[in-house]
C-alpha cells in the first residue's frame, strides 16, 4: 500500500486563522483579488473585490468540519461569512457547493459565490488535516463502505446509497469516503450538483483489499463459542444447525463456506456468524474451550452480514468477508483464502 504524504494537523483556531491569512495574501483568480486579514479582537476577515465590487465576509473557522457546517446559511442570516478548515473532505465540500454556502479549508479550496459571480478553486496540495487522530477507513463502522465497493467492483454508488445500504450515518460516510479517495483506493466517477449526485466506485480492487487485511484483526472483532458435536459430517452438521437456529440467524464463513464457494481444501470445520446469540444450551452439541467442529460466532458489527449470498441451501457471507475470516487461522485458512481469491468468481 502507498504510504500517504504528511500532513499537519491543525490543533487550535488561533493557527487556523494564521495560516488561512498568511497564505491568501492578495491572490487573483478570475478578475477576483481576494485578501484574508486578521483583526484587532482575533477575528478574521475575507475581503476581494470582483466586477468593480468589494465584498467582505466574516471567516468562521471550524476545527472539526461535519454535516452541523450546511447549517451556517440559516444561522448566518443575512451577514455574508466565510467557512474555513483545516481540510474539507471533498464529498462535504461537493454539499457545501450545492448549498451555496461559502467555505475554504488550507490546502488552497476556496468557494465564494454571489448573486453576480462564482468562485470555486479545487485545492492545491494535501499539507493540512483536522485535528485528532486521522480517520480509519478500516474500523468497524467504516469498513461497511469497504465492503460494499469490493463486494460489488463494478458498481457505482451515490453517498446517499452508501448511507441507506451500510447504514451509518452520512458524516461517516463522507469522511470515509474523503480518506479512500486521498487514498486513491476509490474514485469519484461523476461530479455531483444540484441536479444530480456524485458517484464512487472502487479504484484499485486489490490494493483496497489488501489495505484492509493489513487492518483488520480476526480476533478483535469476534467472540467465538465452540461446540463439539458427534457427526463427521460436516453438511450435516452446518444443516442441523441451519435449522435449529433458523436460516435467517446463520450465516456461514471460513473453510465450510469457502469450500462452497470454491473448493480447495477439506473443511476442517464448521464456523458461522449469528445474527442472535445461541441459546444457553444446545442439545445436540456440547460447548468445549477449544477442539470443537462447530464455531458459532458473533460478530462486534453488523457489517459482517452485508453482501451475503445464498449457496447450495445455505447462507453464506460475502466472499470478501470469508477471505478476511480465513486469513489469521490456522490449519490451512490462509491457503484457503488465498485459492478463492485467485479464483475467477472470486466476489462476482
Amino acid at each position: 500500500m502507498n504510504e500517504k504524504p504528511k500532513t499537519k494537523a491543525i490543533e487550535s483556531v488561533d493557527s487556523l486563522l494564521g495560516l488561512f491569512v498568511k497564505n491568501l495574501q492578495n491572490q487573483g483568480d478570475g478578475g477576483v483579488l481576494a485578501r484574508a486579514v486578521t483583526l484587532s479582537d482575533g477575528r478574521a476577515e475575507l475581503r476581494f473585490e470582483a466586477e468593480h465590487q468589494k465584498h467582505i465576509l466574516e471567516v468562521w473557522p471550524r476545527l472539526n468540519p461535519s454535516r452541523k457546517l450546511l447549517q451556517a446559511k440559516a444561522e448566518a442570516g443575512n451577514k455574508p461569512v466565510l467557512l474555513l478548515c483545516p481540510h474539507l473532505p471533498e464529498a462535504l465540500a461537493a454539499d457545501l457547493r450545492a448549498a451555496g454556502i461559502n467555505h475554504a479549508d488550507l490546502n488552497g479550496r476556496l468557494f465564494i459565490k454571489t448573486p453576480s459571480f462564482l468562485l470555486d478553486r479545487s485545492p492545491k496540495s494535501k499539507a493540512y488535516r483536522n485535528p485528532g487522530a486521522e480517520l480509519n477507513p478500516f474500523t468497524l463502522k467504516s469498513s461497511r463502505v469497504v465492503r460494499v465497493f469490493l463486494s460489488r467492483r463494478e458498481q457505482e454508488w451515490t453517498q446517499a446509497d452508501l448511507e441507506t445500504h451500510t447504514g451509518i450515518s452520512r458524516a461517516l460516510v463522507s469522511l470515509t469516503l474523503a480518506d479512500l479517495i486521498e487514498r486513491e483506493l476509490v474514485v469519484q466517477t461523476r461530479a455531483g450538483n444540484r441536479h444530480v449526485a456524485a458517484l464512487y466506485r472502487v479504484q484499485d480492487f486489490n490494493r483496497l483489499l489488501e489495505a484492509w487485511s493489513a487492518e483488520d484483526n480476526w480476533r478483535k472483532r469476534t467472540t467465538i463459542q465452540q461446540y463439539s458435536a458427534l457427526t463427521g459430517n460436516l453438511v450435516e452438521l452446518a444443516e442441523t444447525a441451519r435449522d435449529a437456529l433458523g436460516a435467517e440467524n446463520v450465516f456461514f464463513t471460513q473453510w465450510f463456506a469457502a469450500h462452497l464457494r470454491h473448493p480447495y481444501t477439506t473443511p476442517p470445520l464448521v464456523s458461522a456468524y449469528l445474527k442472535k446469540k445461541p441459546p444457553v444450551e444446545i442439545t445436540w452439541a456440547r460447548p468445549v474451550n477449544n477442539g470443537g467442529n462447530l464455531w458459532l460466532i458473533t460478530p462486534k458489527d453488523e457489517g459482517v452480514f452485508q453482501e451475503t449470498q445464498p449457496v447450495s441451501g445455505f447462507n453464506l457471507v460475502s466472499d470478501i468477508q470469508i477471505y478476511l475470516d480465513l486469513l489469521q487461522v490456522s490449519q490451512r485458512g490462509p491457503e484457503q483464502a488465498q485459492a478463492l481469491r485467485e479464483w475467477e468468481g472470486f466476489a462476482k
